[in-house]
């Protein structure tokens, strides 16, 4: 069975973010882990579950299935990144200049974009391809 340490390293050592940002709970940890297994269930049509008990997945994941759920992991981060400075920032944007924050914006967009791009690249190349 895949364990919620693998997973945890996987995204540590391939999807870099602030660890200041990153929780330090283990529950926190096993809440994003949880959240990138369901949007992975539900792109690859999957019924991979979670067991905190054990920290283990319902089976054993292959490395490609490993790296979708770590990237799927920071995409979710990114998203919740976003919309947390737009909640924090948005009602100060003019005090502290519209361009600044508007840049900021874009980056954590296009960030996003990136990520969602990467994942779809490694869901490909899990794909048999009989040519």
């Amino acid at each position: 069975m895949t364990s919620y340490d693998q997973i945890w390293t996987t995204f540590l050592n391939n999807c870099m973010v602030s660890d200041l940002e990153l929780p330090q709970s283990d529950e926190g940890k096993y809440e994003m882990i949880k959240n990138a297994v369901m949007y992975f269930n539900n792109r690859l049509r999957t019924s991979l579950t979670c067991d905190d008990a054990s920290e283990t997945l319902s089976e054993e994941v292959e490395d490609d299935y490993l790296l979708i759920i770590a990237n799927y992991i920071r995409y979710i981060f990114l998203i919740n990144q976003k919309t947390y400075f737009e909640n924090l920032w948005m009602p100060f944007s003019k005090d502290v200049g519209l361009k600044n924050f508007n840049t900021q914006l874009n980056s954590l967009k296009a960030s996003i974009e990136l990520q969602d791009k990467t994942i779809d690249r490694l869901i490909i190349n899990t794909e048999v391809d009989f040519l």
